[in-house]
């Protein structure tokens, strides 16, 4: 791999987590040089729990049971958000060029994600 000479800092628009049923949302997509995530907050806008399910997919890989960061993760309802990545001690996250994070939720539009970091180039 060469050595990146571009670091871009990215903040992706916020996202709400779409129903199992409905597919996994793209929420995501690293560089032409990979990246690394920083965080993956996310937090719940109801007074109950949601479960969440987060992929890493490589570039041109399907979200599936091979490339979980976390699968059913129950986040309560009081509205403080979870940063995925200190709770699976995954930080700081390296992703590989254009692959991508995918979730999905139990419960449609309850689960808001934010993601942070670095793209490459």
């Amino acid at each position: 791999m060469a050595t990146p000479t571009t670091f871009t800092p990215i903040a992706v628009d916020p996202i709400q987590l779409p129903l199992i049923g409905g597919g996994a949302a793209t929420l995501h997509t690293a560089g032409a040089g990979g990246g690394v995530l920083d965080y993956i907050l996310v937090v719940n806008d109801t007074t109950t729990a949601v479960k969440v399910t987060l992929h890493y997919v490589p570039n041109g890989g399907a979200a599936d049971d091979t490339n979980i960061i976390c699968k059913a993760l129950s986040i309560p309802g009081d509205g403080l958000g979870v940063n995925i990545l200190e709770l699976v001690n995954a930080r700081p996250f390296h992703m590989e060029a254009a692959s991508t994070i995918r979730g999905y939720a139990d419960v449609a539009d309850q689960a808001t994600v934010h993601i942070g970091g670095t793209d490459y180039a």
